[in-house]
């Protein structure tokens, strides 16, 4: 039986959570909270973050099993993420068998929420991407992220010019990103819509998300966002492939621009390994591999009743039933 989390489940999430496996960096590095403190909160106000925990609960004579899964929606997005499961795949016990029903569940609830993608962050090493290739997850992207612990001294003066990201911005960050972005990436995320989009927070535990553009000949060529919590900053930089030249600059406007604001957070850079000569920049400004993790999503379909507009032809004498219509959300 998988089922909703309930106040009761406080002892069984505080053993599981320190079973699992986080599926989400951002989330995992990012957030203060434990699994079981993100599920209360989403539990005393539901509207918080879309965040939806699952409990397999199932007894039998051995005892039973148990599980937890937990997805959350991305803000102002059709998508989903997976954000942590339990218990490990190596800890035996039915943990495969547990970990297939709660993504055929979790699938279930993102298409039945509206939810178009369900995504997750898996480990590059284990057992994990085989189960979610079961589930008809397809791996997409590598993500390596960089950690920085020793931050040189910044010239008194940005070498490119930033401006902050407004709603004009969004046909011109589009082209940007169809040019940067391969066509399989753009395929797994809906082609980027929303992707660089910044949305308020409707909770100050969310992320604060700000953004920035650097403009040539009237054209934005680069783009940045830093993604802000209590404990850190979480950054992607998007940049046209014809300006590698400039990837030293870009690297040195972003963190000027990051450290104006808190200083002791953090400071947190995703780059995927198509994106050329960012790690090399970022290790020559004190950055260092931290964790890595596989994206992996599923597009998710959902069943919708179609209104018979027509009446039903007569074949033989009897009427013929029309089979029931899936929509997919792509």
């Amino acid at each position: 039986m998988i089922r909703p989390f309930r106040l009761w489940d406080v002892a069984l999430v505080a053993r599981l959570q320190r079973e699992g496996v986080p599926l989400d960096l951002e989330t995992h590095l990012t957030r203060p909270h434990s699994p079981l403190g993100m599920a209360l909160l989403a539990h005393l106000l539901p509207a918080r973050d879309g965040m939806h925990t699952c409990i397999v609960d199932h007894k039998d004579e051995d005892g039973g099993s148990h599980g937890l899964a937990q997805m959350r929606q991305r803000p102002g997005r059709h998508e989903y993420i997976i954000t942590f499961m339990a218990p490990a795949l190596s800890s035996g016990s039915g943990a495969h068998a547990i970990w297939q029903r709660l993504l055929n569940h979790l699938a279930v609830q993102a298409g039945e929420q509206g939810g178009q993608r369900l995504y997750a962050g898996l480990p590059d090493e284990g057992e994990e991407y085989q189960i979610f290739r079961h589930a008809g997850f397809v791996a997409y992207a590598q993500e390596i992220v960089y950690h920085c612990v020793n931050l040189p001294q910044l010239p008194s003066t940005s070498p490119l010019m930033l401006r902050p990201q407004c709603e004009r911005d969004s046909w011109g960050l589009q082209q940007l990103y169809a040019a940067a972005t391969p066509r399989a990436v753009q395929t797994a995320e809906g082609s980027g819509q929303g992707e660089w989009e910044l949305l308020r927070p409707r909770w100050l535990s969310q992320p604060w998300r700000r953004g920035y553009v650097w403009e040539c000949a009237g054209e934005i060529r680069a783009a940045f966002q830093v993604r802000s919590t209590v404990t850190a900053h979480w950054i992607r930089l998007l940049y046209h492939p014809d300006d590698l030249n400039q990837v030293d600059a870009l690297v040195v406007a972003v963190l000027m621009q990051v450290l104006k604001g808190n200083r002791n957070r953090k400071i947190l850079w995703a780059v995927r390994t198509y994106e050329a000569g960012l790690a090399v920049a970022l290790g020559e400004y004190g950055f260092v591999p931290v964790a890595s993790q596989t994206l992996v999503v599923k597009h998710c379909a959902v069943w919708a009743r179609e209104p018979a507009l027509h009446p039903v032809a007569a074949l033989n004498g009897k009427a013929e039933q029309a089979a029931p219509t899936v929509k997919y959300h792509v």
